[in-house]
């Protein structure tokens, strides 16, 4: 809302305009207008007055606390001023202004170097702060889209990625060609001669050019030297490359290789007819061998490499086995080494670049990897950038790929890990990306070079811009560190005073480019940030002095590295502080992988009195979690800040990755391991947290995304077999057992939620199926980890929920297969605390509602039971074999079974793990055989058991012996089946095992057997006549045999009512406090008139003469005996009686402060002995 619109100019000595308000106000955006601009549509004749063209302007605002509507009293306002700065470079530009919501003002002051200046304020009128709202209403919370880069600043999404390139140098007046720009700014730099010829920049070599008989390799590289045209003929290419060809001697010399290498790196940046011409000439395998090439000339090769021609004529046998030869031979020193294997890499990533362009299955991360390698060196990517620009062939396979009509995402790119490029297109799209901010970076040094501020404005604007796009980011940051780049960012900012547009953004890609701990390491950003002098245009103090820290660390190094991470913070860590710990991880990852880098580093670490890197790095994790949990914790919490939460999380990510690196090399200490892996657990649980409650856009979670993929890489990095800790156990037992300890410990946040994300912690790290070595042997996992762990493997399994519960259990027995049983022992412990819940239903719980969640851990255990054994489970095989061939098991599901029958539980799971169970019983042991057939009878009733279920039933009964069989339950069972079907329409498969059942009765040893109960002789006759129409003729003869075979009890059975396991549970808080409050009995007063006895069985009390004595000697409160005056007095009536008071029983405080303790000593004790006696009083 605009608030305020005025013109203002300074006034007095001090140059000063004061703007009031009527009332108080929070200022959101303050916007200066260029002098004869119209600020309002609808005011034509208001029209803005600023001078000069910009400025610096200092602003002060008289800010205060908003006055309370709950408070009587006003407090007065407090007379203090809250100055900032803003640098105006012209324009019409905003300044955002963030008072926050407890500030207001009534007065802004500016003071500046300006004659007059129009101004617009826009905010909120505050005029009391509303009472504090006590009841919470839910608000939605608004999603926001990330809006879409323009077409026209969108390159990757362009069949031609250098339009925006050609249209910036279309600003500048008599610019040269795209192609010629890159050639000047990145490979062939001009002299300073040069740039001040009238016909530059088309200063071209002269091919044609006569040449002396006594000219040398060196002459001529200073002839091609300079851009060759695009027009020139082939017949001069090739004339000139033969004359090359004639300055070389034979034989060949470490010399001549040199100078030809050298050449080839010129002539890679030139039109694809000149590297033809060289190579048409050029034998390259006798020129370059392994005598005559050395580190220089490697280099040299490895820029042409960089284009698509030599890269291609290089990749031969002969010259790749001549690279192979210097990088194993002993000979070769290490610099040399290293060229060989970057040069054979350049070569063959670029055969895999060139097919990556049109092969959908390319292996585009290795071909990103080599983008990434050529953007460290500006000669190279100019090189590569003129290939993509000039060969045609190259420009076609690039073209064949369509571009879509919709936008495509860019997802973010990790310089510092490993890139991974999921599909063709996304591949297309960063190659397209990298060739247009490649030439725009080549368009604004061109325009830096020549001074042209509009061109540089316009070019640091769309890299600005490309700053805060994904994708484009990781690419724009990558490149702006090569030299020439950062050194103009440092030139363009020093001299901003008046501020121009140019300057500014500058500092905004200056400030943004220091956020990366890894381009804060480049030595001439460090120069550039330690250059920045005040007043900056847009780089506040605090935040040059904390850039400035930064560069400070990087350029003392290691030690300034070590002590910082070494220095004791308070916590939580502040955004700045994360920041410095950054830079110093990166300083420190930076020098590990140098050479000797290990022994330097724990050098430094001793100089600081350091245990060690690993301990340090574990402290600091530690530290880190710590701040992480408390922005997810359920306790009211402070306002999420985006910012720190972001550099907590890759803050994380730096220290996961150094620790993972170094902890094999040095193994941390079982203490060190806990620690580590608990913090790693909680780091994980957050990481979800985030992903949940920040936009999936924001940087927060996409930090929190790749942090939790590191979580996930450091503790299966650490479970390696080769991976011990001392005192010499492996790493695996100590993060697995950490782990199930740590599931019961959510620190502050959703204990449900906190179980779930260690369960898949744990499920990470358990490796895959594969339990034998080679040799035959069980895998470590087996032998040495889980046998270590089964009790706390036993304590997180209860935790789970069914789904997990089982889907953890698979694991563990595909990963044993049956080596030590651990899936049998922990389907056992489930049947045993399934069986120890049923007991505890036989007797009424204190709390009514108890009961019912007793009723749902056994359904849920019922549930995990029938998971595990359906056929279409994975495990459904091993859980009827444990069953078969485990005493333990078997026995235990027995017991269960039979707690459910006898009391009459029913659930939704029950008949078909009886259908289950049945189908399989015949491998059974014959006493849980003939429980299973009493379950799936009493199934059978409530109508849940199909006819299969019911043959399998028949099956069992004829297979028991009669020694197995109980006739009263059987036979009622069996009755009280028979009358649900009785009044059904019966199938024939049902009716066949029904006949078959009723046949198996009579043929029993016992005769109870033929006496039905829990069916009445109406039921029966009704069960006859079904079965005789749903039977054929043939069967109708046994039917009706069963008349006289059986009989029905005429006794009439009550069976009790059935209790209907629930399926879900649902309770309100107050019977959950009620459950889990322990029963302590109230304390009572004993009745008047008990004694309780002293613990020794006698009451013993002080004599009355002790503490009431009438010697006329005694002074004071003290009484001194001599000789045989104790033993007198002892003698005495009054010192056998019991005078004392039982002590109160109201409080042990007040027992504790009143006893009084007595010593008496009569044996050994000489005439001569004085005693002291404490009287009442001086207790």
């Amino acid at each position: 809302m605009l608030l305020h619109w005025c013109t203002v100019s300074p006034e007095g000595q001090s140059s000063l305009a004061a703007i009031r308000f009527a009332a108080p106000i929070r200022i959101s955006s303050i916007r200066i207008f260029p002098n004869g601009a119209q600020p309002f549509l609808n005011a034509p004749d208001v029209v803005a007055r600023t001078e000069p063209e910009s400025f610096f302007v200092e602003v002060f605002l008289n800010a205060h606390t908003i006055p309370h509507a709950d408070v009587k009293e006003k407090a007065r306002a407090a007379n203090s001023l809250v100055p900032t700065v803003m640098a105006y470079p012209g324009g019409q530009v905003d300044f955002a202004v963030d008072m926050g919501a407890e500030y207001v003002t009534r007065l802004m002051i500016v003071k500046g170097k300006f004659t007059v200046l129009s101004v617009a304020i826009y905010g909120d009128v505050v005029v009391e702060e509303p009472p504090t709202v006590k009841e919470y209403e839910p608000r939605p919370i608004p999603h926001l889209e990330p809006t879409p880069l323009p077409r026209a600043a969108d390159p990757s999404n362009s069949s031609e990625p250098i339009t925006l390139a050609n249209q910036l140098l279309d600003l500048i007046p008599d610019s040269p060609p795209l192609s010629l720009v890159v050639q000047l700014m990145f490979c062939l730099k001009p002299s300073d001669e040069e740039w001040d010829l009238p016909e530059f920049p088309y200063i071209y070599a002269d091919m044609d050019a006569p040449i002396d008989e006594d000219t040398d390799l060196e002459q001529f590289i200073q002839g091609a030297s300079k851009p060759v045209r695009i027009d020139t003929a082939d017949d001069t290419l090739s004339a000139f490359a033969s004359r090359v060809i004639n300055c070389i001697s034979s034989p060949k010399n470490t010399d001549q290789a040199y100078y030809i290498a050298k050449l080839l790196s010129i002539s890679a940046s030139q039109h694809p007819g000149v590297a033809r011409a060289y190579l048409h000439h050029l034998d390259i395998n006798t020129i370059f061998e392994p005598q005559t090439l050395d580190e220089s000339s490697l280099l040299y090769l490895l820029d042409a490499a960089t284009n698509v021609e030599f890269a291609r004529h290089l990749n031969n046998e002969t010259f790749l086995e001549t690279l192979r030869h210097l990088q194993s031979s002993t000979r070769t020193d290490k610099p040399t080494q290293t060229a060989a294997r970057r040069l054979f890499s350049r070569i063959r990533d670029w055969e895999c670049f060139e097919d990556a362009l049109s092969n959908t299955r390319g292996d585009f991360n290795r071909s990103w990897n080599m983008l990434k390698d050529i953007g460290t060196e500006e000669h190279s990517m100019g090189i590569w950038l003129e290939s993509m620009m000039l060969h045609d062939d190259v420009l076609t396979k690039l073209a064949e790929n369509p571009v879509l009509p919709t936008p495509h995402s860019h997802p973010r790119l990790y310089f510092r890990n490993s890139v991974h490029i999921a599909s063709h297109d996304d591949f297309i799209t960063f190659v397209r990306a990298y060739i247009g901010i490649a030439s725009v970076l080549a368009v604004l040094a061109w325009a830096d070079s020549l001074g042209n501020d509009v061109g540089r404005e316009r070019a640091l604007a769309i890299i600005h811009l490309w700053q805060a796009v994904d994708g484009y980011r990781e690419i724009v940051n990558h490149l702006l560190l090569l030299r020439q780049l950062t050194r103009r960012l440092e030139w363009i900012t020093a001299d901003n005073d008046p501020p121009r547009k140019s300057g500014v953004l500058a500092e905004r890609i200056l400030a943004n480019l220091a956020e990366d701990p890894q381009a804060v390491l480049n030595s001439d950003l460090v120069q550039a940030i330690l250059s920045l002098k005040s007043p900056l245009s847009f780089i506040a103090e605090h935040e040059r002095l904390s850039m400035q820290k930064l560069a400070l660390v990087s350029d003392d190094g290691l030690s300034a590295a070590v002590e910082e991470l070494m220095f004791s913070s308070n916590h939580p860590l502040s955004l700045r502080r994360l920041r410095i710990l950054r830079v110093s991880l990166a300083i420190v990852e930076r020098e590990l992988a140098s050479a000797n880098g290990e022994w330097r580093t724990l050098e430094a670490l001793w100089q600081q009195h350091s245990p060690g890197i690993v301990s340090c790095l574990v402290d600091i994790l530690i530290g880190v979690s710590g701040d992480i949990n408390e922005h997810f914790v359920l306790s009211a919490s402070p306002s999420l800040n985006h910012a720190v939460v972001d550099q907590l999380f890759r803050t994380v990510d730096d220290l996961l990755r150094l620790i993972t690196h170094l902890a094999p090399a040095f193994p941390l200490t079982t203490r060190a391991m806990r620690r580590m892996t608990i913090a790693v657990a909680d780091i994980f649980a957050c990481t979800d947290l985030a992903d949940m409650t920040f936009s999936q856009t924001s940087a927060a979670c996409m930090a929190a995304q790749g942090t939790r993929q590191a979580c996930l890489d450091m503790v299966r990095g650490l479970s390696g077999p080769d991976v011990y800790v001392e005192p010499g156990n492996h790493g695996a037992e100590i993060i697995l057992r950490t782990l199930l300890q740590h599931a019961g410990h959510s620190n502050g946040r959703d204990p449900a939620y906190h179980i779930l994300q260690v369960f898949t912690m744990i499920d990470h790290i358990l490796p895959e199926p594969n339990p034998m070595y080679d040799d035959g042997e069980p895998a470590y996992w087996v032998t040495s980890v889980l046998p270590n762990v089964l009790d706390e493997l036993s304590s997180f399994f209860f935790l789970l929920d069914p789904e997990n519960k089982g889907h953890f259990v698979k694991r563990l027995v595909r990963l044993d297969d049956d080596v030590i049983g651990i899936g049998a022992w922990l389907l056992t412990e489930e049947l045993k605390s399934m069986s120890k819940t049923l007991d505890m239903l036989t007797n009424p719980p204190r709390v009514p509602d108890y009961q019912v969640v007793l009723q749902y851990q056994i359904n849920l255990s019922l549930q995990f039971i029938l998971d595990l054994g359906l056929p279409t489970s994975s495990s459904s095989s091993w859980c009827i074999n444990s069953i078969s061939n485990t005493p333990e098991v078997s026995r235990e599901l027995g017991t269960c079974l039979s707690a459910l029958l006898d009391g009459h539980y029913s659930s939704a799971h029950l008949p078909k793990l009886a259908t289950l169970l049945a189908q399989s019983a015949n491998s059974f042991d014959p006493e849980l055989g003939y429980i299973i057939v009493l379950t799936a009878l009493r199934a059978s009733q409530e109508g849940e058991i199909t006819p299969q279920g019911l043959a399998s039933v028949v099956s069992i009964l004829k297979q028991l012996p009669s020694s197995f069989l109980h006739p009263e339950p059987l036979r009622l069972e069996i009755g009280q089946m028979l009358s649900t079907f009785a009044h059904r329409e019966l199938d024939t498969p049902t009716a066949e095992s029904l006949l078959s059942m009723l046949e198996w009765l009579p043929n029993q040893d016992n005769p109870k057997l033929t006496t039905l109960g829990g069916i009445t002789p109406d039921a029966f006759s009704s069960l006859i006549a079904s079965l005789l129409s749903s039977l054929p003729e043939s069967k109708h003869a046994a039917i009706t045999s069963l008349r006289t075979s059986l009989t029905v009890d005429e006794d009439v059975y009550f069976p009790p009512s059935t209790t209907v396991l629930p399926t879900s549970l649902i309770l309100p808080v107050h019977t959950i406090e009620d459950i889990l409050r322990h029963d302590i009995p109230t304390p009572a007063t004993p009745p008047k008139g008990t004694k309780t006895p002293d613990i020794l069985g006698v009451v013993i009390s002080p004599p009355t003469a002790l503490l009431r004595s009438q010697a006329t000697t005694i002074t004071g409160l003290t009484k001194m005996y001599t000789n045989n005056d104790f033993r007198e007095l002892r003698q005495a009536p009054s010192a056998r009686q019991n005078t004392s008071r039982l002590p109160s029983m109201h409080g042990a405080f007040y027992y504790a402060h009143s006893c009084f303790a007595f010593s008496f000593f009569s044996i050994g004790v000489e005439n001569t002995d004085v005693l002291p006696v404490m009287s009442c009083c001086d207790v």
